[in-house]
């Protein structure tokens, strides 16, 4: 049996696609990604968003779209 729920995935699945990105180097692709999974993942984890993965993923959008935009604008 598998001990990981959906927003445990989903938070991994994040976490992956944004290191993915920051190593590719391009801000904006990492800033349209962020801002769509922060939105998606809100649309659909609203009720469990302070918890586990959930709040991970979210974290790591919002961090996303800070990076991206520091990136952006240096």
């Amino acid at each position: 049996m598998s001990s990981q729920s959906s927003n445990d995935r989903l938070a991994a699945l994040a976490v992956a696609v944004m290191l993915l990105l920051t190593a590719w180097g391009n801000a904006l692709a990492m800033f349209v990604f962020g801002a769509v999974g922060l939105a998606v993942g809100l649309l659909f984890f609203r009720k469990s968003i302070t918890r586990g993965g959930a709040l991970a993923a979210a974290v790591g959008f919002v961090l996303a779209i800070i990076i991206s935009l520091a990136m952006l604008l240096r």
